[in-house]
């Protein structure tokens, strides 16, 4: 493999002037800085990644992932994925390497105080992680969140539009001409969960549909989870046709409860989901359900957290707004 004095060699520069080309530094000559790409090219050289950092100003081109959960849901959930696949390609982008780092035993403090990274993201934290966030803030590294968090003002964070997210799932059912229309919830400790219940109930009012609590159950953001919530709502009540679910495994699990009852989903129920899992459209039925666009939302808070590790004028950027996918799990009622 070669390295950058046998470069320098062939170009017949130092290798201070390698260097400065590999760094995109001035004062090398036009054609001096051609024949060093040229060389680069053809012998396909990768600049060591240790040395290049320290040439820089910053010297740390790392960013820490936190998601502050147990290995199931951060890997079990199709929606993380998306998210970080959105974080990924905006790092990458701006020449970052990514680096997990786990939420127990307070691990990010360490790698921040040893200089291994240069700023964290935060996946989804909740008004159960305010204490990490705390943490994060004594030791003075710079961090984004992908959403707001209960009772934490003054924190950089990518807000979704979660309240209309909801209102689109209920309008859409009662549009099909359903009435008893139940709700499966996230997880009490964040936000999300309180603006999705808030645009349906929200909802239901503005179409003067009483709000019933016996129709309200909620789950953990899993199959599993989904399932168990769903033969609860309809052992509770058997004339409901509908349910909104705050998550698309949650509502995959909903699916199969209601199938376990011997009800066909759409023609004896309806089911939307939310986030919109590249599993959605595969499935059968296929799931209607809430875009909300995770790719994006991971990217947005890798481009915000870049701009502030950068010194730029951090940008304010729009709510994300979300969409409807209506699919085969959703039909017109035929309890009227």
């Amino acid at each position: 493999m070669t390295n950058i004095l046998e470069l320098a060699k062939m170009a017949g520069v130092s290798k201070t002037t390698v260097s400065r080309v590999l760094n995109n530094k001035p004062d090398v000559k036009p054609e001096t800085r051609e024949k060093i790409k040229e060389l680069i090219r053809r012998y396909e050289f990768q600049p060591n990644a240790a040395a290049t950092a320290i040439s820089k100003k910053n010297s740390i081109n790392t960013i820490g992932l936190i998601i502050p959960y147990d290995a199931n849901y951060i890997f079990g959930n199709p929606f993380n994925t998306e998210i970080m696949r959105g974080v990924s390609s905006e790092t990458n982008a701006a020449g970052y390497h990514l680096m997990l780092c786990h939420y127990h035993k307070e691990e990010y403090v360490s790698v921040f105080k040893q200089k291994r990274v240069v700023g964290f993201i935060l996946i989804s934290p909740g008004k159960d992680h305010r204490n990490m966030i705390g943490r994060i803030r004594e030791i003075g590294a710079p961090f984004v969140s992908t959403s707001r968090v209960p009772n934490v003002p003054d924190i950089n964070f990518v807000e979704i539009n979660n309240v209309h997210g909801a209102e689109l799932a209920v309008e859409h059912l009662i549009q099909l001409g359903h009435r008893r229309i139940g709700v499966i919830k996230g997880p009490n400790h964040l936000a999300s969960t309180v603006d999705r219940f808030d645009g349906y109930c929200a909802t239901l009012a503005r179409h003067g549909i009483p709000f019933e609590n016996s129709f309200v159950d909620e789950g953990n953001s899993s199959i599993q989870n989904g399932f168990d919530a769903m033969s609860r709502l309809i052992t509770r009540n058997s004339d409901m046709t509908a349910v909104f679910v705050a998550s698309d495994l949650m509502a995959i699990g909903a699916i199969g409860a209601l199938t376990q009852a011997g009800k066909n989903v759409p023609r004896d129920f309806s089911v939307v989901g939310y986030d919109n899992i590249p599993l959605a459209e595969s499935l059968n039925p296929a799931l209607t359900t809430i875009d909300q666009h995770a790719s994006t939302k991971g990217a947005y808070a890798a481009k915000k957290l870049i701009d502030i590790i950068e010194g730029r004028e951090v940008e304010t950027r729009p709510v994300i707004e979300v969409e409807i996918k209506v699919r085969e799990s959703t039909g017109k009622c035929q309890n009227k």
